[in-house]
């Protein structure tokens, strides 16, 4: 076989500059992938002591999370968390999320709706046995009233009603009313009106909430109103914002410390998930009518879990 090496030099030459004419692919433009490093609280941190478990999540140029994010212990590295955020600061997980311990067991595994696990959140302990959990209600501010007095009295128009949360609570449900003086009066059962709508079995905490809430809205012996008051009011766990509600006329400057704020709103029965960890509530009511007092009604049930 004859060996053409000038003719393979030749064919060599005339390819590489047709080569060199191709354009080139677009470079793909990715987010960046941030690394965020937490202590054993979960407060970040940039001291590497404290570091006990890492989070790696793609953001936009908002800084809003996209795509998976991912949650590790630190320094082994073993995967903590998986799942989408709806938002951080404070996290709000999104959709079908799954958590690990360190050995690798499954720790849980659910569906998130902002934040919210929703009935079918299930979770395990580290030798892999399922944790049981059982739910009660029962009364954290049995019914109370308070008059408050007009706007431009000389008596305070405001009211903090002080709510002690019992250990092991995840929700609550309020019902309120504030109507003028002379208005019809309102009562209704609490804790035990809506007790047995509550099971023991593997229902989420929202759902239990939702139905107890449903149960106490028909509860009661309330006549309507002839007159809608005009109020408005805060539902906090910062004590130091019903203090500024006290000593201002009636504000708190700090929306993002509020569970609940509402304007004109006499009348409303709601169920609210609460952080881990609140030991106290505060519902701060005032009275906005000019020259007519004001009475309002208040009752907080709590939904009480026990797991083993």
């Amino acid at each position: 076989m004859t060996k053409n090496y000038p003719l393979l030099f030749l064919l060599l030459i005339i390819s590489i500059p047709a080569l060199a004419q191709r354009p080139k692919p677009a470079a793909v433009s990715l987010p960046p992938a941030d690394t965020v490093y937490f202590d054993r609280d979960w407060e970040r941190t940039e001291t590497l002591e404290e570091v006990a478990y890492a989070r790696i999540a793609h953001h936009d140029a908002a800084g809003k999370t996209i795509g998976t994010v991912r949650d590790y212990f630190y320094p082994s590295w073993k995967k903590q968390w998986e799942g989408k955020m709806a938002s951080e600061r404070p996290d709000k997980p999104t959709g079908l999320c799954c958590g690990w311990h360190e050995n690798g067991q499954v720790s849980f595994r659910g569906t998130y709706l902002n934040g919210v696990q929703q009935a079918d959140f299930r979770s395990w302990r580290e030798d892999g046995r399922e944790i049981k959990c059982r739910s009660v209600m029962q009364d954290a501010l049995p019914l109370s009233n308070a008059t408050i007095h007009c706007s431009n009295c000389m008596h305070t128009s405001r009211k903090v009603f002080t709510v002690d949360i019992p250990d092991g609570t995840v929700g609550i449900v309020y019902k309120l009313d504030v109507r003028d003086e002379g208005q019809p009066p309102v009562s209704w059962s609490t804790a035990l009106a809506v007790a047995a709508v509550v099971g023991s079995g593997g229902t989420a905490a929202p759902a239990l909430l939702g139905t107890a809430a449903s149960a106490l809205t028909r509860q009661g012996n309330n006549a309507p109103p002839t007159v809608s008051t005009k109020c408005h009011w805060y539902i906090t766990a910062d004590p130091a914002a019903a203090d500024q509600f006290l000593a201002t006329k009636g504000t708190i400057a700090n929306a993002q410390a509020c569970l609940r704020a509402a304007l004109n709103t006499p009348q409303e029965t709601r169920p609210i998930t609460l952080p881990p960890g609140t030991r106290q509530l505060f519902v701060c009511v005032n009275n906005d009518n000019y020259t007519t007092d004001a009475t309002a009604t208040l009752s907080v049930t709590a939904l009480v879990q026990a797991c083993k």
